[in-house]
């Protein structure tokens, strides 16, 4: 049935006025009229009991209302979903963990669009909320460091890094070449938020050298972390991209044992790949 036929239906029924139909529509009554006859002459029935003073649903017209609400309503759903793939196929929502430009990634994104012209929507939050945007579709690719759902993602390694510790310029280890994690037990620990990866890559790393870190401040921003250190508030353990290389007040020491992490675009392994898709996957790879 045709949906304005449908609408027609229930606009009358609710109206229950083929005057005021007919103004709302941008109809005249008789082809109001029309409608309805043709919808009565497939059903078989009279969808309405009509006099001269009012149009009121007969019991079929009560039954057939439930289900033309229902078919309009997912005509227009199945069009918001055609309209949003539309969009989708011509764009990409790309997440990342923060530290989108020490790694690259931002440079990376900026190129493709040069490239190609697509629009690109960029996410930053940390891994774990990342791998549950993948889940959820709320973005087609992540960068996302220490992949912990392998199962269900696709892989692309993109970087490395390993963990430095952070000294301010004037601490007593300062001038060594390596620092060994033991080292670090009496100092206060400045690291980034609670729960995140890193956070548990460091005291996983405090731990398996016999101590549990003295935790004195977390911050996901890492100038901020750094400020501290060099303040002489504590010490940090960091990857050393997120170090920045300019500051004097501070040294970033490589530690033992050596901690490494690594970051890799996701996505979906069951994901149904566009051609814009792929060409994103293919410059990552060759770049």
């Amino acid at each position: 049935m045709d949906s304005e036929y449908l609408k027609t239906f229930v606009t009358l029924a609710k109206e229950k006025n083929y005057t005021q139909v007919a103004d709302s529509l941008y109809i005249s009554q008789s082809s109001i009229t029309k409608r309805i006859q043709k919808i009565e002459k497939q059903l078989g029935v009279n969808l309405f009991n009509r006099n001269t003073k009012s149009v009121e649903l007969s019991k079929y017209g009560y039954i057939y209302l439930e289900y033309a609400e229902k078919i309009l309503q997912l005509e227009q759903e199945c069009l918001k979903k055609i309209d949003q793939a539309v969009v989708h196929d011509n764009s990409l929502i790309i997440g990342s963990i923060p530290s989108i430009g020490q790694y690259g990634i931002s440079k990376e994104i900026t190129n493709f669009i040069k490239d190609t012209g697509v629009e690109i929507k960029i996410i930053t939050e940390p891994s774990g909320k990342l791998e549950n945007l993948l889940h959820s579709n709320q973005c087609d690719f992540a960068f996302i460091r220490e992949v912990k759902d392998r199962k269900y993602f696709k892989r692309i390694p993109y970087a490395k890094d390993q963990t430095m510790a952070v000294l301010p310029k004037n601490h007593h280890l300062a001038n060594l070449r390596k620092i060994s994690i033991s080292q670090l037990e009496k100092e206060f620990f400045l690291l980034e938020p609670k729960g995140s990866r890193p956070y548990n890559l460091c005291v996983n790393l405090c731990k398996s050298s016999g101590f549990l870190p003295n935790v004195v401040y977390t911050d996901r921003q890492i100038e901020n972390i750094v400020d501290l250190v060099a303040d002489g508030m504590g010490i940090s353990l960091l990857m050393s991209k997120l170090v920045p290389k300019e500051s004097s007040r501070i040294v970033a020491i490589p530690v033992e044992p050596t901690v490494s992490t690594s970051i890799s675009l996701c996505y979906m392994s069951d994901e149904n790949l566009t051609d814009l898709k792929r060409k994103f996957i293919a410059y990552i790879k060759n770049r």
